[in-house]
């Protein structure tokens, strides 16, 4: 198993860890009173050495950490975590990695990762199925971040460390990754993941990568490919999608109609 900052490889600095998409105007805030701000990157915070032995977290306070996260490996590369109740996790860095948007065509399993998270010390771990483990917790500098590598026992100092950003408002709603059909019906649907810096990856594409931004309701995603897709945010028509493929008119109607997404959890 390659390490971790093999299998994220986004080119980005630590302080896109709190960038959004352009034209937002969002400002990502520490949740609570836990944080003291924005922590340092995690390449610097990877000397600090954590306590790991604290007693298990209560239910009132795991409900602290259900929501979406901002969090970055030892090469402070960006990665997103969902943290669902009942126990199911989704992290936008897949099992083989990610290459670099402009890349040749990805696969679903560089895009996400499924895993189960538990109450653990002082916060929340989560078991991914390649064998690494993300733990979510509170520390002196407040939220904070620490990983470990397949095979390595949970007991020991971690792989790395970091801080962690609870993401807020529609950052937390949108960002993740998504099932979406594509224009052409008799294609199967594919994942699309969208991260908090703005940035877009699909294992459709010759060529992977985009970005997204949010207009109103709507989240629009331009794909290096040309294709456009807009993805709607109204209750009324939660995750409705339309596309249009490069070179159409994006006044004009949508290419193949309507289609319905989902999110991956």
């Amino acid at each position: 198993m390659p390490p971790r900052t093999m299998r994220r490889l986004w080119v980005l600095s630590a302080g896109l860890l709190l960038t959004a998409p352009l034209g937002q105007g969002i400002v990502l805030q520490p949740p609570t009173a836990m944080a003291q701000g924005p922590a340092q990157a995690p390449a610097q915070a990877q000397t600090k050495r954590q306590p790991l032995a604290a007693p298990q977290s209560s239910e009132a306070d795991t409900r602290t950490y259900i929501g979406t996260w901002a969090l970055g490996d030892s090469n402070n590369n960006l990665f997103n975590v969902r943290i669902e109740p009942g126990g199911k996790a989704v992290s936008t860095s897949g099992i083989d990695g990610t290459p670099a948007a402009g890349g040749r065509q990805s696969n679903a399993d560089q895009l996400r990762e499924l895993g189960r998270w538990q109450p653990w010390g002082n916060g929340v771990r989560i078991d991914y199925s390649d064998g690494w483990s993300d733990w979510i917790y509170v520390s002196p500098e407040g939220l904070s971040h620490a990983a470990w590598q397949p095979g390595q026992s949970r007991g020991s100092v971690p792989f790395n460390f970091g801080p962690a950003v609870k993401l807020t408002g529609p950052l937390a709603q949108i960002v993740g990754v998504y099932s979406f059909p594509p224009a052409q019906a008799e294609l199967r649907p594919y994942t699309a993941t969208l991260l908090s810096n703005g940035q877009a990856f699909n294992d459709i594409d010759a060529r992977t990568g985009g970005v997204w931004t949010l207009e109103g309701n709507t989240v629009v995603i331009d794909w290096i490919s040309g294709w456009r897709t807009t993805m709607s945010l109204n209750p009324a028509t939660p995750l409705q999608l339309r596309h249009w493929a490069p070179g159409a008119d994006r006044k004009g109607p949508e290419t193949g109609g309507t289609r319905q997404g989902k999110r991956v959890e």
